[in-house]
């Protein structure tokens, strides 16, 4: 047999002896100090004092027209107009009055945008601009 294949045999008989060989005893765990007792939590701080509800105010719908009535009112122009489909300054300014009316009596953007028949992003853009203005 040639010299290659004699190197390689004696090779691949050290490798399975390696292999083979019984494993080295384990040594014996470290045993570890006992854990410290973990320190007693801290009480929760004490809850902020709330500030007591604003006024009682119920989303019906008489008081919703009373709301809208009045912010309405220097527009000249029933609901029904000012929530139609117009994009013209007068209508937009003037929803936006109810929008900002309603808002002030506690109601929120997925009320007012349901009231309306418009979108919530609709109402608070709209609530954003009017802000915005100088």
């Amino acid at each position: 047999m040639s010299d290659y294949f004699l190197a390689l045999t004696d090779h691949y008989k050290a490798v399975r002896a390696r292999l083979n060989a019984p494993r080295p005893t384990p040594r014996p765990a470290l045993v570890a100090p006992p854990p410290e007792p973990a320190p007693e939590p801290e009480p929760p701080p004490p809850e902020p004092e709330r500030e007591p509800p604003g006024p009682a105010f119920r989303f019906t719908p008489s008081a919703a027209k009373a709301i809208v009535r009045e912010a309405l009112a220097p527009h000249g122009m029933t609901f029904e107009q000012a929530m139609g489909p117009s994009r013209t300054m007068p209508y937009i300014a003037a929803r936006t009055a109810v929008y900002v009316a309603l808002r002030r009596h506690g109601w929120s953007l997925k009320k007012i945008a349901i009231y309306c028949n418009r979108d919530h992003t609709t109402v608070m853009n709209a609530l954003q601009n009017w802000i915005n203005t100088p």
